[in-house]
């Protein structure tokens, strides 16, 4: 059983070092770019994001993934060193929405930028409103999802939900609002409602892989409805959808969290296996197998 296990590892840990050295040979950084911000290998991401803005500086797609890496990066930063990428950050957001003023992902990262950093690092909730004003006028689902998330950081919960309702309003059709909303409950301990949300959102919503994506992770916060969620992702996972959001790999994933909180270590390793199959260059889901398996 250990041997199986070290094999096992081997070959994952073989596959994943073949994904990063394809990525990294490619011809096109910024597929490597997105590939390694997907994976949450963020050093990998910002070198590639750095060669793809190297290669087409006129790319606003580039510029806004960058500013995403040096982004995520800066969190688990020393303080000088956080200060310093998200400058950065800001930098390439701005040149982002400068190249493309209708890059409506590059004007919601530097809306949420702008509502989470000071003014020292240049941010400010003034430069928020005006970035979520600018979205609105794009796309009105992301202009409401925003301006809730700037409700939540001014403490304004009522201002948030109602927000969050007129995203869903927007757009029934879209998923967007709906995962916020749901989202805005479950920060709140409002399981019940988090899961209304869905069950109320029509077909073909409600029995989507999504849903059943969004209420596995609301019962993992609730530890409530565990064994249903279980089930439901068993189903979706019954008939994948490889172009669908979220991916397969994902909600494998997921459904390992769920069984691991069941208790049953073996059906979470069988899960994760699966997800691995998928996303080989995960390390941090290679950890978690081998954790289970031990």
């Amino acid at each position: 059983m250990r041997l199986g296990r070290r094999v096992r590892a081997a070959l994952l840990a073989g596959a994943a070092l073949a994904a990063c050295a394809r990525a990294s040979s490619g011809a096109d950084p910024l597929a490597a770019l997105k590939a390694a911000l997907e994976r949450g290998d963020l050093p990998a991401a910002v070198r590639a994001g750095e060669a793809a803005v190297a290669a087409d500086p006129q790319s606003s797609e580039a510029n806004d993934l960058l500013g995403r890496a040096y982004g995520l990066t800066a969190r688990d930063a020393r303080l000088l060193e956080q200060m310093h990428l998200a400058r950065k950050a800001r930098v390439c957001f701005a040149r982002a929405v400068e190249l493309d003023p209708r890059n409506v992902a590059a004007l919601s990262d530097l809306a949420r930028y702008d509502m989470r950093a000071p003014g020292i690092l240049g941010g400010g909730r003034k430069k928020a409103r005006e970035a979520i004003a600018r979205v609105a006028a794009l796309d009105p689902v992301r202009g409401h999802v925003l301006a809730g998330e700037l409700a939540e950081a001014e403490k304004e919960p009522a201002r948030a939900e109602a927000e969050y309702r007129a995203a869903v309003a927007a757009d029934p059709a879209s998923s967007r609002g709906r995962v916020a909303l749901s989202a805005f409950f479950v920060t709140r301990q409002d399981y019940g409602h988090a899961r209304r949300v869905w069950s109320e959102a029509g077909e073909p919503q409600a029995s989507s892989t999504l849903a059943a994506y969004e209420l596995g992770g609301i019962a993992l916060a609730s530890g409530q409805w565990l064994p249903e969620a279980a089930e439901r992702l068993e189903g979706a996972l019954g008939h994948p959808d490889p172009t669908e959001d979220p991916s397969p790999a994902v909600c494998h994933e997921r459904l390992a969290a769920i069984y691991e909180k069941l208790g049953k270590k073996r059906e979470a390793a069988v899960q994760l296996e699966a997800a691995l199959h998928l996303e080989p260059a995960r390390a941090d889901w290679r950890e978690r197998l081998d954790r289970l398996e031990k």
